[in-house]
């Protein structure tokens, strides 16, 4: 696998596969996210992105299987930290290893950018994703929490 910076080519695959993961966020929580009629990355959205140079393309033999969106900050003791944003490896290709590669390759990426450490969220109730963070060597440092009212 490899991991490269997205293009303008890229967008209607970025978009499938956004579909993808977000329809996961839909079902684990319908109350708080619903399924757009249009595209998760319209044009102006993606543009940016390609021009942050935050958005990056995972394939094999050329094929995407994923796509991650990565954001680096400055925290205030002046340490870079990558956000880990958005995840998804194709709902065809996961269970095959591609996701524990992706994310040593984002690991690689974040110390070559002078990252001290690499941030992420993830939803409670998202079992597949959790065992996946915690196998790459993550660990909780913060439980956000929310209550109906």
């Amino acid at each position: 696998m490899i991991l490269e910076l997205a293009t303008p080519g890229d967008r209607d695959v970025v978009n499938r596969l956004a579909r993808q993961v977000h329809g996961l966020h839909v079902f684990l929580q319908p109350d708080v996210y619903e399924m757009p009629e249009g595209e998760l990355y319209p044009q102006e959205r993606y543009d940016q992105a390609l021009r942050d140079k935050e958005l990056y393309l995972a394939k094999v033999e050329g094929i995407p299987v994923g796509y991650t969106l990565l954001r680096v900050r400055q925290t205030l003791s002046g340490n870079k930290v990558m956000l880990l944003d958005e995840l998804c490896i194709d709902e065809a290709c996961r269970r095959q290893g591609l996701g524990t590669e992706m994310m040593e390759f984002i690991r690689i990426l974040a110390k070559a950018q002078g990252c001290h450490h690499l941030e992420l969220n993830v939803n409670a109730k998202n079992e597949a994703a959790l065992r996946l963070y915690e196998k790459c060597g993550y660990a909780v440092r913060d439980i956000k929490m929310y209550r109906t009212v």
